[in-house]
């Protein structure tokens, strides 16, 4: 704890809604960016889970990670 407070330092939030319901109007409000994935408009959301894993794994490569499968992709 002895780094804490500094402004160097990002920070990172991540909320996901329900399936149901979505966000709260009071937690998009605390947002300084909000996202959403595109999906086919009969079948409105995805399961938590799938939403999570694409978000995890866009966020990896945005800041460098690389192929879990090596040469083979």
């Amino acid at each position: 704890m002895a780094d804490e407070g500094r402004d160097d330092e990002l920070r990172l939030a991540l909320i996901f809604g329900s399936e149901q319901t979505g966000i709260e109007e009071s937690d998009m409000e605390k947002c300084n960016v909000m996202l959403g994935i595109p999906t086919n408009p009969t079948f409105g959301s995805l399961n938590l889970a799938s939403a999570v894993q694409l978000i995890a794994y866009d966020l990896r490569m945005a800041i460098g990670g690389h192929n879990s499968y090596g040469d083979i992709c």
